[in-house]
């Protein structure tokens, strides 16, 4: 029986450092810290309608395959979102001929999302959106270091730093300005109000209780909480945005905490491999092997060869105790009350197929070598089930 289950997401709040270090990107980019991701991504889609003042009914070009949050950031500011479908069935990116065939007059910025730390095809977003006078949004809220912060390439990068993403502080964004527009943009991001954030008594114990609720005993007490939507999907309209009162010494420590923690995805391409021949696909397999794998990922990602297998591993794996989930579960123009907010809605063939097979497994610094065993273990079991496998060894 098991009593506890390994949470799908979710890093340890780190404590302030004495002093702030110099952060990734400030070679490139200047910040404003913000609420939330989603307010930062919202600032940044302002910032882009003023750049294109005078476009009056303004569209964002979105993927098809994504966190609601999009959508809730796009709208926030009156402009309408435009899904743009995947380049095809076996990747996150969006494809470029249709995000080149999506664009109109009144088109003003692309968000391009680097997806559980797979980058998308900045450089080639960057040549559509300098042809057409367009800025392009780096939405690194899965992904870190942004894929920006050396290249410099995206106008505007958009970090979050709440639950469940690579730097966990407990709530808070950062939008990044490159260098070349902040003082254009200034004047425009100066109308945000700032709220405070104090590192306090009631912080800290804050802190304390967050970091101990990510036990797996506690994980699987909050499961059985309906209230709280573990796990679920849900567009949330954003209300007023804000900037926020970050300690850099807060953000500084969240980075070195980031870059301590173990790179599982490496043991669990080794262990993980033989699904090469049983027709799944390992999603960062690729995107790793140009890096030897060297940064800590958000989740590890897979691709089923069909829906009900998928569905098969994911419910053998959480009756053994590890959270694999299929992250979004559907292309964002399926999830509830987001159709309504979209514009020029097309084809989204490849998002769906995308979301149908799509799994994902825990990746944290909660993870050990024993649970990868148990999640080997458990695709074996199963593949070998259908008599066309045979289990690998999972030493």
């Amino acid at each position: 029986m098991v009593f506890g289950k390994l949470r799908p997401v979710g890093s340890r709040v780190p404590k302030p450092e004495p002093s702030s270090t110099m952060l990734p990107w400030e070679g490139k980019y200047l910040h404003e810290f913000t609420r939330s991701g989603t307010d930062a991504l919202s600032l940044a889609v302002r910032l882009a309608m003023a750049d294109r003042a005078d476009v009056e009914s303004p569209e964002v070009l979105i993927p098809a395959y994504g966190c609601p949050d999009l959508v809730a950031a796009v709208v926030a500011q009156g402009a309408t979102p435009v899904v743009v479908d995947l380049a095809d069935q076996q990747t996150p990116r969006m494809d470029t001929e249709s995000v080149a065939a999506a664009i109109t007059s009144n088109t003003v910025a692309v968000i391009a999302v680097d997806f559980l730390g797979i980058p998308e095809r900045l450089d080639a977003l960057s040549a559509i959106c300098q042809a057409n006078n367009l800025l392009l949004i780096e939405d690194s809220a899965q992904c870190f270091p942004p894929e920006s912060v050396e290249t410099g390439v995206a106008d505007l990068v958009i970090l979050s730093f709440g639950r469940g993403k690579p730097i966990n502080l407990m709530g808070g964004g950062a939008l990044l300005i490159r260098k070349d527009h902040h003082s254009r943009f200034s004047p425009v991001v100066s109308r945000y109000s700032v709220l405070p954030l104090k590192i306090d008594f009631f912080w800290y114990l804050k802190r304390f209780l967050f970091n101990l609720m990510l036990s797996r005993v506690s994980y699987v007490c909050m499961e059985k909480l309906p209230f709280l939507h573990l796990g679920e999907t849900r567009l949330h309209f954003l209300g007023e945005v804000h900037r926020l009162d970050l300690p850099k010494r807060l953000v500084s420590a969240g980075v070195s905490e980031f870059y301590s923690r173990p790179v599982w995805q490496r043991v669990y391409d080794r262990k993980l491999s033989f699904l090469d021949d049983c027709g799944w696909v390992r999603l960062h397999a690729f995107c790793d092997a140009q890096e030897n794998g060297a940064k800590p990922r958000l989740r590890y990602a897979l691709l089923a060869p069909n829906g009900p297998m998928r569905d098969q591993i994911i419910s053998g794996l959480n009756k053994a105790g590890i959270a694999a989930n299929s992250f979004y579960g559907r292309a964002l123009p399926d999830i509830d009350g987001v159709a309504e907010c979209l514009g020029g809605t097309g084809s989204c063939i490849a998002a769906d197929e995308f979301a149908s097979r799509l799994l994902t497994l825990p990746c944290h610094d909660g993870v050990s070598e024993r649970d990868i065993n148990i999640t080997v273990g458990r695709f074996s079991a199963d593949l070998d089930s259908t008599g066309n496998y045979s289990p690998p060894s999972t030493g």
